[in-house]
């Protein structure tokens, strides 16, 4: 047996070491940012050059590319949730307009027409009367509570900044949203290319051990167990191929693309991006997440605005408030059918009032309501407060953590390739056993599975990290 099938698997071993070790060294240089990020070799390629099977079942000519960038800006655009938050922005904006329009006097403008006949009184005598009277005119009316008026405008433009924060709130969270699904794209693409290619190569090798007991040279168990782990690794290939159209469902039905889209990734391996810096003391990131996170600054506007109510309700009614008219009309009348021309009237009102009771003074009521809601509000940027140095310190040491397994991975590919290499040498010298290379072979397999995940949760981790810290953005 020895010398019938070494060289040739081992060569194709050596050859998808090698690539491995090319990836290696290029994800270091980009997360250490010493090296751009040049296309990575593909998995699914063996050592002759040939192709793996397709990893996907949908034709060729019904898949869409789509990088990262491309993602995170059609997340920006179509996203639901940021649709809703924006429009709650515009509807703060309006509130705001709103309040600032209650300051500018309104225009009524109309014309009457009234006519009497019958007994009317003059000078306690009743006397028989046939008059009529005809008007037009418009007025320039102004009606403000002063104190409500200027404190609820300065509430309102708070709660406009509020909302604007929400809205860069969401789409920091949507950004994450879609990065993490295209890297979850990502990861299933490359593990359904390193499934193919451990059916390629269990197949070759059953093949070979085919040929040996067509010849005499091995028995028929040999045979059998290595095609059982064929098939068993044909099964790992299509739950990854399942894997791939429901992660490119998820990311379209995100992006709001048709779900039955068959969309594939530009990398066939996660590159994770260096966004934040992990040798950086977590509690300079806490303090930074504090002073930078939109949901951080929206809460602050949001109390700013409830204290304005505060104000308003408890000072808002000593402020008088103000009506003034001006009007302008004509009118034309007289007695029986005769008509007189039209004569000119103009009225002027200007009028200061203070309102006692409910929505004026002594309404302690609400007083008190805004002074609870202000107390809420205060509450809840404390929670805002402890819920985002939760997350940075969580993200932090998910980041750390997933730097450290993708290491351990990449390590663990090394040595399951040497393994695998010296399991092929003992076979060309007959000392050996199928289960050995089969063993051998599962352990590369798992071990470049496992490192292909460490970089997808590597690349996730620096996302969430990005966005507890207030640094999301494209890389």
């Amino acid at each position: 047996m020895t010398g019938l099938m070494g060289p040739s698997i081992l060569a194709r071993v050596v050859a998808v070491a090698l690539l491995m070790a090319l990836a290696v060294r290029v994800v270091d240089a980009q997360s250490t940012g010493t090296a751009p990020a040049p296309a990575l070799p593909d998995l699914g390629t063996s050592a002759a050059g040939t192709s793996a099977p397709p990893a996907a079942v949908m034709p060729a000519d019904a898949a869409q590319t789509i990088d990262l960038a491309a993602a995170l800006r059609l997340a920006g655009l179509n996203n639901l949730d940021l649709a809703l938050v924006r429009a709650a922005q515009s509807s703060a904006q309006a509130v705001n307009d709103a309040a600032t329009m209650q300051f500018f006097p309104w225009l009524s403008a109309g014309a009457s027409y009234s006519q009497h006949s019958g007994a009317t009184t003059e000078v306690g005598e009743l006397v028989e009367e046939n008059s009529q009277l005809a008007a037009r005119g418009a007025a320039l009316n102004e009606q403000v509570r002063l104190g409500d008026a200027i404190l609820e405008k300065l509430a309102a433009r708070q709660r406009a900044r509020a909302a604007g924060y929400d809205v860069e709130a969401s789409r920091n969270d949507t950004a994450f949203a879609a990065a993490s699904a295209y890297f979850d794209l990502v990861n299933a693409v490359a593990t359904t290319e390193i499934a193919a290619e451990a059916v390629r190569i269990s197949q070759q090798y059953e093949d070979e051990l085919e040929r040996a007991y067509q010849a005499g040279l091995t028995n028929r168990s040999e045979v059998l167990r290595i095609s059982v782990q064929t098939q068993r690794y044909r099964v790992t290939q299509r739950q990854a191929q399942a894997m791939v159209r429901s992660q490119s469902a998820a990311l379209a039905t995100l992006l709001r693309l048709d779900p039955a889209a068959d969309l594939q990734p530009t990398e066939r391996i996660v590159n994770p991006p260096t966004l934040v810096e992990v040798d950086i003391p977590v509690q300079t990131l806490i303090q930074q997440a504090l002073a930078y996170r939109p949901e951080a600054k929206s809460s602050q506007a949001t109390i700013a605005a409830m204290d304005k109510d505060r104000v308003a309700a408890k000072f808002g009614p000593l402020i008088p408030s103000l009506t003034g008219q001006a009007a302008l009309s004509q009118l034309r009348g007289g007695q029986d059918d005769v008509l007189r021309g039209y004569w000119t009237a103009h009225d002027y009102i200007v009028a200061l009032n203070w309102r006692f009771g409910p929505g004026g003074l002594f309404d302690f009521s609400r007083i008190e309501a805004a002074n609870s809601a202000l107390q809420t509000a205060r509450l809840r940027a404390e929670k805002i407060h402890d819920d985002i140095a939760e997350q940075v310190v969580q993200a932090y040491e998910a980041a750390r953590a997933s730097l450290d397994q993708m290491r351990l991975a990449r390590h663990a590919v090394e040595l399951a390739d040497q393994s695998l290499t010296l399991s092929r040498q003992r076979r060309e010298f007959g000392v050996y056993a199928v289960l050995e290379i089969i063993q051998a072979q599962q352990d590369l397999t798992q071990s470049r599975s496992d490192y292909a995940q460490a970089l997808t949760q590597y690349a996730k981790a620096q996302y969430a990290l990005a966005r507890a810290t207030a640094r999301i953005g494209a890389p």
